[in-house]
């Protein structure tokens, strides 16, 4: 039994997002969002949905596709890495005036930048392009002018591959952390690879198409979405599938790709659609807790949770293939509908309370047993 039914109620969004929106992340602290499509990377305040001053529009680096806030040593804010659909990724930090670009990089081989996942132990920042590249970047800061830089530890072409998403994993017994990437066969190929040289550890198949990929290392489970079917959740432990999350599909021939989340720290899993919908799901049960209603059949490909202000909050946007004006779509979890494990269990502790009280006063107040304990006690104490 879930109990975050119909938790979720509409707030507002951004009406009127020019540009096609293929992505949106949220900083950690949930103050920022980020979203990217045909128009660059765009920049919005969570708490109002105004949109921020940006250093740069799409220019000739084409679409974003992708994005990655990250937390970094000797950096009090969040800094935004995004890939592009020419080969491009750069890195934005926030500044006295705004968000400034600190540096862009080329990847070897132009294709478009489908992940992006960084290492904060180690400063190391990772990518995966559709043209099967794999590279791992070292980021840098100048002790005497403060600049921020990019060295690389490696550039590798997996043959084969199409990698749609990629995240950093676990150290080994060398305190090497290995680098997984998922990619887009319709088998469902999960790659390891070194992170300190970019070499092919191990596979293994999810048994499905991959459009998005969310790992939650703490929980380890793993969220694989599949466009044909809906999302799995996937352990990492023995690599199975434990259970999967129907998204209906209403449109003929190949389905739109959508992305899927984990939301409430693991408790939820969010998916898209191709009509208007965004499905929530309880990560343990299987159970569809809600349908968030964008009321208009349209593809929603990007969502995103946060919390923000302790709120969890769902964000999505529409994504519509003859571009014009999107809608991104702000959700936040009701607090006063939400009953709780912890809610639930003092309630059953105050009524089991409240059942012993009722019963001493049944039983011995109103059948004057405790007036005949008083009187006697007298008695039996100094045998008067």
């Amino acid at each position: 039994m879930s109990f975050s039914r119909f938790a979720y109620t509409k707030h507002r969004g951004v009406q009127l997002h020019s540009g096609l929106i293929l992505v949106l992340a949220v900083t950690e602290d949930g103050k920022t969002l980020a979203t990217g499509g045909s128009q660059g990377t765009r920049l919005f305040d969570t708490k109002t949905m105004k949109e921020l001053k940006r250093p740069a529009g799409a220019g000739t680096r084409g679409h974003t596709s992708s994005l990655h806030w990250a937390r970094q040593t000797d950096e009090p804010h969040d800094v935004l890495y995004f890939g592009t659909q020419s080969g491009t990724w750069a890195c934005w930090r926030r500044g006295d005036d705004g968000f400034e670009e600190t540096f862009s990089k080329q990847i070897t081989t132009s294709g478009e930048i489908t992940g992006l996942s960084f290492d904060p132990s180690k400063n190391i920042l990772c990518i995966c392009s559709r043209s099967d590249i794999v590279q791992a970047w070292k980021i840098l800061k100048n002790s005497v002018n403060g600049k921020w830089s990019a060295s690389s530890i490696f550039s590798n072409e997996i043959a084969g591959l199409a990698p749609r998403a990629i995240t950093f994993a676990g150290f080994d017994s060398s305190g090497d952390r290995d680098i997984v990437a998922f990619g887009s066969g319709h088998n469902g190929p999960v790659a390891t690879l070194s992170g300190s040289t970019g070499k092919w550890k191990g596979d293994w198949m999810a048994g499905g198409y991959i459009s998005s990929a969310d790992v939650d290392w703490k929980e380890g489970v793993l969220c694989l979405n599949d466009p044909y079917f809906g999302p799995g959740l996937f352990r990492l432990a023995d690599e199975a599938k434990a259970r999967s999350f129907e998204v209906p599909t209403e449109t003929e021939g190949e389905p739109y790709t959508t992305d899927a989340c984990f939301g409430e720290k693991g408790r939820l899993i969010v998916a898209g659609s191709d009509h208007g919908i965004v499905y929530v799901f309880d990560a343990r049960s299987g159970e569809t807790i809600q349908k968030l209603d964008t009321k208009k059949s349209k593809w929603v490909k990007a969502v995103t949770t946060a919390e923000i202000g302790g709120v969890p909050t769902i964000f999505a946007a529409h994504t519509y293939r003859d571009e014009g004006y999107q809608d991104i779509f702000v959700w936040k979890r009701a607090q006063s509908s939400l009953i709780g494990w912890y809610q639930v269990e003092i309630f059953l502790k105050t009524l089991v309370v409240l059942g012993c009280v009722a019963f001493i006063y049944q039983n011995l107040v109103s059948a004057g047993m405790i007036q005949r304990i008083v009187f006697k006690l007298p008695r039996a104490i100094y045998g008067k």
